[in-house]
């Protein structure tokens, strides 16, 4: 449906302009007041008020911004992976005494793997490790641990954690390791990688291949 319009329309000579100013009524109100004062209006213009049918102009709906993602679901997205790093960890920290820090930190049951590797010949850890995940308890594991320095043991170091990689989650590190010289049975079970289920330590996965003694330097 069309819609009807009031305007205004001034003719100049053989010229049509229409015009719905407030300009052009004052004009004519000037030109009506005056009548004979032929200055009102430029020469050969003449005023005349019609209707007009004018197509009705579509409606335009304002656009909506893209619903932004919440921190929160920004956090699950970039989250889905499992398996951190953690590093600065303390040297003289044994395997045994990294397990009972995880727990401490309330995160018993909350791992199924576990990986503190150590210099064989030096009897310590070379500083970091890598541990799977529960995907729930990720945020909170990162939130304690990311700047963690109240070790068991005097240190001034300061806890780094970061995505594992290019390795992620359980399966991943299984067969990382699995068929690793670390699993030969010369390798004391200490510093081996462990796989838990409840939180209670299970056998690990067999080789599949014949295993190699690590070599010592």
């Amino acid at each position: 449906m069309g819609e009807v319009t009031t305007c205004h329309v001034v003719v100049k000579g053989t010229f049509i302009e229409l015009s719905d100013g407030s300009s052009m009524m004052s004009r004519f109100k000037k030109f009506r007041k005056s009548k004979t004062d032929d200055s009102a209006l430029p020469d050969g213009d003449e005023v005349r008020e019609v209707e007009l049918q004018l197509p009705a102009l579509p409606q335009v709906q304002p656009e909506k911004a893209e619903p932004q993602a919440s921190p929160v679901k920004r956090a699950t997205q970039k989250r889905a992976r499992t398996t951190v790093m953690l590093r600065n960890i303390p040297n003289n920290y044994t395997r045994q005494m990294f397990l009972e820090l995880l727990d401490d930190q309330g995160f018993w049951g909350s791992y199924d793997f576990v990986y503190l590797p150590c210099d064989f010949q030096r009897d310590s850890n070379l500083g970091y490790a890598f541990v799977n995940l529960q995907v729930d308890s990720v945020d909170r594991f990162w939130d304690i641990f990311d700047g963690f320095s109240r070790w068991s043991l005097p240190s001034a170091k300061v806890c780094e954690v970061t995505w594992s990689g290019p390795h992620q989650g359980l399966n991943a590190h299984v067969e990382r390791y699995r068929n690793s010289p670390v699993m030969h049975r010369s390798v004391p079970q200490k510093y081996k990688p462990m796989v838990f289920a409840q939180g209670d330590p299970v056998p690990f996965p067999p080789p599949t291949r014949r295993l190699k003694a690590p070599t010592t330097r």
